[in-house]
């Protein structure tokens, strides 16, 4: 695909409505007023609907948001969207395309489908604070992008929507539902906000246990997984060991599969089809109905663990 070619002057013809104001929202409705798209943003009274009249916008009720656009984006946390869908699905009108940042309600059935209308998604491979900085430096975020049903006209105005919000400066995917909402959550539960996550703090607290200064832990088990991860990008797999210290290579190639040994590849593949099956999705389900404790629990475990502690005390001391 010749991302260059690509251009503003579909979505520019037409009225965008920005469901919901949160990270993602934010960043998409402000990146595309910046690329002289007509936006309306529907928000509810709230933390969201402030942050929209700061930034410019007169923020709406999401029927009306609906009355006046062509092209209507969810742009809420996967287990709000649904009871959001269902309160507007009614507005919605035959020449309506319907949008989503990420699959997984429409791939998993969580939102009652409307047959004259079209739906399709844009995903930047990053969040939307990060979209937003990219954006405003000139840059921009490798992005992805699905129609329920090929369709020329729609899909013109889908790639000209991802370049209004930044996702035409690298790489630009054609994908699936399936694809971006089964990859997107394997993603995120193996490695980003799983397998990582994880493996940083398990190293931190070791070294802690062993005595060592938790400062010192936390530079060598977290802060320089950044480091890393930047040469990795930047110069590929092969290119990182020739940019690594011959000791460090060595280390690593002996140690590392001794962590990511069989049993471990073997649940990364059982995690892999508890996302196929839908049984992530209904766990998921469940959690929301009972008003998300393990969430709860969990992120107030991380507020309070020695972990966040260090890291705070570290970014007080300049750490960026």
């Amino acid at each position: 695909m010749d991302l260059n070619s690509i251009s503003l002057a579909p979505i520019r013809a037409k009225t965008v409505a920005i469901l919901g104001y949160g990270n993602q929202g934010r960043a998409q409705a402000l990146n595309l007023r910046d690329s002289r798209v007509s936006v309306v943003v529907g928000a509810r009274a709230g933390a969201g609907y402030r942050l929209a009249e700061k930034d410019g916008f007169q923020p709406m009720a999401f029927e009306t948001a609906i009355s006046k656009a062509d092209v209507v984006m969810y742009l809420f946390p996967d287990q709000v969207i649904p009871e959001i869908y269902r309160e507007t699905r009614q507005f919605l009108k035959n020449s309506h395309w319907v949008g989503f940042a990420h699959g997984f309600c429409y791939h998993y059935g969580w939102i009652e489908k409307i047959e004259h209308c079209q739906y399709f998604l844009v995903g930047s491979k990053g969040a939307g604070a990060v979209l937003r900085d990219a954006f405003e430096r000139g840059s921009g975020l490798p992005g992805v992008y699905a129609l329920e049903n090929e369709n020329a006209e729609l899909e013109i105005l889908v790639q000209s929507y991802a370049k209004a919000i930044g996702l035409t400066s690298h790489v630009l995917l054609k994908t699936t539902f399936q694809e971006e909402t089964e990859c997107d959550l394997f993603g995120e539960q193996t490695v980003l906000c799983g397998g990582l996550m994880e493996l940083m703090e398990a190293a931190f607290n070791t070294l802690v246990d062993e005595g060592f200064n938790p400062e010192m832990a936390f530079l060598e088990c977290c802060y320089e997984a950044k480091t890393i991860i930047e040469l990795w990008m930047k110069y590929g797999p092969y290119g990182l060991t020739q940019k690594i210290s011959p000791t460090a290579f060595f280390g690593g190639l002996t140690r590392g599969q001794r962590i990511i040994d069989e049993k471990a590849k073997a649940e990364i593949k059982r995690i892999f089809q508890e996302i196929r099956s839908g049984a992530f999705a209904e766990e998921w389900k469940k959690e929301v109905e009972k008003g998300e404790p393990q969430l709860q629990a969990r992120r107030e475990r991380i507020k309070t663990a020695l972990l966040e502690k260090t890291y705070q005390g570290l970014v007080r001391q300049g750490l960026n």
